[in-house]
């Protein structure tokens, strides 16, 4: 609530301030007009952001976009031909009221006409407000309490994200306040030449490959070991496909028992730590299938029209899924408590301390999802003898 008290404190400074900086002449959208978009969640959900970026340019060729992001996702629009600047925006610098003002002082220095908050918290909606935005809109998300309530009355404009809208569908509506309509919703990753080349020779052995996301930042979402290993036996033993794990440095070796094994191991590629998120769409568009839990490796496979087996966990699938239509969610509605995180609403804890929506999704069950993704017939006429 401190920092409520503190905006409307400093409101009358700002728009003295942002006054003095029209030249005292009304507020209107100059053109072309610069676009300053805020979206600091992670990985899944910057990659689902990415229409927006494009929209934005198809309808201002000139314009300018910025996008204020968590650093972790800074390798998603490293080549995004839509974002003419990334500004970092970490934990660190968010924390306190020095922190907030030193940002907004950044952020004011580099003259953008209009806001567009898509991740709408107190860090994100002070910095665009003290950063003298004169046009700000934000989502209107359905989890807030009072004191973010307060906070979003000071933008020019909010458009409400409700059930069962995806988050997608609400930014682009949001889009229309700045005049942006008939938006596609196709999402974009990019790589390099380097990556393509480092992935086409990476691929060594006989196909379909089939990616596996062992791994997830989140606990609440995390399948276990045991059903990975047992789904990925599956897969080698019932067909032709060769595996490839996928994810970070630290989940290398998730399948060292079955590299070992000289029957299986020549069917199974570690890329984990090998491919970097810049790189990863390289590897990622060469695959037939991509399975693991809804993380932001399953986002980049469903961008690329890559076939994904989402294991959805506890998340809403109202708010944000793969979209393509190959693409198979598999999640246990029959349960009270799913789903419980939400694109606004993200918890790291199982409230109710059994995560049974993730842990009694079967192994087969997953496989037989996984045949029904790479298509109808997979699983006989590629069996192995």
């Amino acid at each position: 609530m401190l920092y409520v008290i503190l905006a409307y404190i400093t409101y009358p400074i700002v728009l003295i301030l942002r006054g003095l900086r029209a030249g005292g002449s009304p507020p209107s959208r100059p053109s072309p007009p610069s676009f300053l978009v805020f979206q600091t969640a992670k990985v899944g959900d910057m990659i689902c952001t990415t229409p927006v970026f494009r929209e934005i340019k198809r309808a201002y060729p000139k314009a300018r976009v910025g996008v204020v992001i968590n650093p972790v996702t800074a390798p998603i629009l490293r080549h995004n031909p839509h974002v003419d600047e990334v500004i970092e925006f970490d934990r660190g610098m968010q924390k306190g009221l020095f922190n907030k003002l030193r940002f907004a002082l950044l952020l004011s220095r580099k003259g953008y006409s209009s806001a567009l908050i898509l991740m709408p918290n107190s860090a994100n909606i002070l910095s665009a407000f003290w950063a003298l935005i004169p046009e700000r809109v934000s989502v209107y998300p359905d989890y807030a309490g009072l004191t973010l309530k307060l906070l979003l009355s000071l933008n020019t404009g909010t458009v409400r994200h409700e059930r069962p809208r995806m988050s997608l569908e609400t930014y682009l509506e949001a889009l229309r306040r700045f005049g942006i309509t008939g938006c596609k919703w196709d999402k974009e990753v990019y790589s390099t030449p380097e990556a393509e080349r480092k992935a086409s020779e990476f691929l060594k052995g006989e196909g379909p490959f089939i990616g596996i996301v062992p791994g997830t930042a989140n606990v609440m979402k995390e399948w276990g070991r045991d059903n990975f290993l047992k789904f990925t036996e599956m897969m080698l033993c019932s067909t032709a496909s060769t595996v490839v794990m996928l994810g970070p440095q630290k989940d290398r070796g998730f399948a060292g028992d079955l590299l070992r094994d000289p029957g299986l191991g020549g069917r199974i590629l570690d890329a984990c730590g090998v491919f970097s998120l810049l790189e990863a769409p390289s590897l990622i568009r060469r695959l037939s299938l991509v399975v693991g839990v809804d993380t932001g490796l399953i986002y980049m496979a469903d961008a690329l029209n890559v076939p994904v087996v989402d294991i959805a966990g506890p998340c809403d699938m109202d708010d944000q899924r793969p979209i393509g239509q190959r693409a198979v969610i598999i999640q246990k509605k029959g349960l009270d408590c799913v789903p419980c995180s939400h694109t606004h609403k993200t918890p790291y804890e199982c409230r109710v301390a059994h995560r049974r929506c993730v842990l009694d999704v079967a192994p087969e069950e997953v496989f037989g999802a996984a045949l029904r993704s790479l298509g109808r017939g997979y699983g006989r006429a590629e069996q192995k003898r």
